[in-house]
């Protein structure tokens, strides 16, 4: 009976060490130690959801169990955030690293990777567009319409680009959060492929 009851307990602790995570955070310096950093939640968040830690050293460190995969944003304070950008992270199984700073990044475990690879897409895409449209406010008539289909064209391509993630992702918490975010931007003939099962 006693050494059933031991390998029940080794089970047990095998089981909740496969679904450990660790989020191990980067600063530049040391000029926000003392400062907390947050874990939240991007759904259903409540005081016993959120975790915080201190900056230490430049870095900080956050643990736990992650029984599945769920959003969650990395933040500092509001006043600190013009500085350090808040970051999207997959709170799953496995050890990832987060650099926060003007450009925050994460990279460890598959759906951060993946995630991490969306945002700097969807970050190259809106350079553009930005720069589009302050090139279309101060063109001349005969370079507009030329701009504007850049722009439709690019469009088009940004949209095809978060579809076919999601569609490649649309079983995992990344897809899904993708899904919620530019969904609408979706023509209809793509959202009915997204809902075939």
């Amino acid at each position: 009976m006693k050494n059933s009851v031991f390998v029940l307990f080794l089970f047990l602790i095998s089981c909740q060490s496969r679904n450990n995570y660790t989020i191990v955070g980067q600063l530049p310096g040391k000029t926000y130690d003392g400062e907390l950093i947050y874990l939240v939640p991007m759904e259903n968040a409540s005081k016993e959801r959120v975790d915080s830690t201190f900056i230490k050293d430049g870095s900080f460190q956050f643990e736990g169990f992650a029984k599945i995969p769920e959003m969650y944003v990395i933040r500092a304070k509001p006043v600190l955030r013009y500085n350090l950008e808040e970051l999207l992270v997959v709170r799953e199984a496995g050890k990832m690293n987060v650099k926060l700073d003007k450009s925050s990044s994460v990279q460890g475990t598959a759906l951060n990777d993946s995630l991490q690879y969306w945002k700097e897409q969807k970050m190259k895409f809106d350079l553009v567009d930005a720069d589009l449209i302050k090139q279309y406010r101060n063109a001349s008539d005969s370079v507009k319409q030329d701009l504007k289909q850049r722009a439709d064209l690019l469009k088009i391509n940004a949209t095809n680009f978060h579809f076919n993630f999601v569609l490649n992702n649309k079983e995992n918490a990344v897809g899904q959060f993708v899904q919620k975010m530019m969904g609408s931007s979706f023509s209809e003939e793509q959202k009915q492929k997204l809902n075939v099962k």
